[in-house]
């Protein structure tokens, strides 16, 4: 996908911060090693903020990036590799579990999650819960791999996370379906209180 901006200061050299975007970040009740994060929330890639505001629930961090715009949100669309934001980019520096909620388009699969990202062990305790839950995975022979070292999942203290990439219809039954929303959420929120919990966190995290 070719993106209209290349970093972060290119555009908000063009668009207007809480007119056309907004920041939003929220600290959790629990000091821990983890956050999630919605890079294109908003109606950048819809609903992605709505899943990633439930994942961390009252406890976790959160970090969501939102397009507001009447239309054309995906002219905010910063590619992850490049996603550079400074209130991101700074939180990351305290966190060892990174979980990164994206959008994509369903094509020929609508209902598949695709777990990408470089820590290879936090990709599979999720991808084992939503299983577990009832949902379809792929891990490999997808194209977001989320592998590479300046995409932002990667960007915390281990340099390695995990990014989920929700397609658009099972995103359309989160926003409307209540149980579902708790039952995805909540297998992605118990794969990191596990993942934490095995590496050492200071608490665990109750869903």
């Amino acid at each position: 996908m070719d993106n209209e901006f290349p970093n972060f200061a290119a555009l908000r050299a063009a668009k207007i911060e809480n007119v056309d975007y907004r920041i939003v970040v929220r600290r959790g009740a629990r000091t821990g090693s983890a956050i999630v994060m919605a890079p294109h929330g908003g109606k950048i890639e819809p609903r992605t903020s709505l899943i990633t505001e439930t994942i961390a629930g009252a406890d976790l961090d959160m970090y969501c990036f939102e397009g507001l715009m009447p239309e054309s949100n995906r002219e905010l669309h910063i590619t992850s590799r490049n996603f550079d934001e400074a209130t991101a980019l700074e939180l990351l520096r305290t966190k060892s579990t990174v979980v990164a909620i994206h959008g994509r388009q369903d094509r020929d699969d609508f209902s598949t999650v695709y777990l990408g990202g470089k820590d290879a062990a936090l990709v599979s305790e999720i991808a084992g819960r939503l299983q577990e839950a009832g949902f379809q995975t792929k891990r490999d022979n997808h194209p977001f791999p989320g592998i590479q070292d300046s995409n932002i999942v990667n960007r915390g203290l281990t340099g390695k996370g995990a990014q989920l990439e929700v397609p658009f219809s099972l995103r359309h039954r989160l926003g409307n379906e209540p149980e579902l929303l708790e039952k995805f959420c909540g297998a992605v929120r118990n794969a990191i209180e596990t993942f934490d919990a095995m590496n050492g966190a200071r608490s665990p995290i109750m869903f």
